[in-house]
């Protein structure tokens, strides 16, 4: 079983709407601070987390106990202009876990199986047409993978430039993905007992498909 910690910040909006209309300067530096505060505190511990709209976050939590989680949350309390709360769900898929949080609270103690992705030849692109060019057409696969994960158990999540990860149910998720996906991808895949353990092998085996010039995917366990 896989497990998720979903986080919300209670009453965001309504502190974002209390700091008038010359408000966008303040909410973006409160939003990189708390973003900063999510990746140390929970990768400190071993969850790979993302946000997710900046008032919430996710993060893969497979075999991390609960005061650890726990911890991390209180050190993202201590970056936020609002009360942070979060639950948990567990379920055989990534996705699954997602959507019985605060229902199904169990163990999730699989292996964590986390994917690597990025684009193929985008600085070329890049040069070529511009940033902006990228940035649209990464977030059009951001969609894309979204959709598909729905049916197959997973989450992606954008990294920014041309990264994105993605948590997995299984390794051969990660293939099916690479058949889906509009455009020549590389995709290392990590598989460990805590998730940022997984991550980091994900892009070890990311690095050497670029090394060799490679498209597909590469499991590191």
């Amino acid at each position: 079983m896989h497990r998720v910690a979903v986080v919300t910040l209670r009453g965001y909006r309504e502190w974002t709407e209390s700091l008038g209309p010359r408000r966008e300067h303040i909410i973006q530096r409160v939003q990189a601070r708390l973003h900063m505060a999510l990746w140390r505190h929970f990768t400190s511990i071993g969850a790979f987390p993302h946000h997710a709209r900046y008032d919430a976050a996710v993060a893969l939590v497979n075999n991390i106990p609960a005061a650890l989680i726990e911890k991390a949350v209180d050190g993202l309390r201590k970056a936020s202009p609002v009360p942070v709360e979060y639950c948990i769900g567990t379920g055989p898929t990534p996705y699954e876990a997602y959507l019985s949080c605060g229902e199904a609270a169990g163990e999730g103690d699989d292996y964590a199986v986390l994917a690597h992705m990025d684009m193929v030849d985008s600085t070329h692109v890049t040069r070529a047409n511009g940033p902006l060019h990228v940035y649209l057409q990464i977030l059009h696969i951001i969609g894309d993978l979204g959709d598909l994960c729905k049916r197959l158990g997973c989450i992606a999540l954008y990294l920014g430039g041309d990264n994105v990860a993605v948590m997995l149910p299984e390794p051969k998720t990660a293939y099916e993905l690479v058949e889906k996906v509009p455009v020549a991808v590389r995709v290392g895949v990590g598989i460990a007992k805590r998730p940022y353990a997984a991550f980091v092998k994900a892009t070890r085996g990311l690095d050497y498909l670029r090394s060799r010039g490679v498209v597909g995917v590469k499991v590191v366990k």
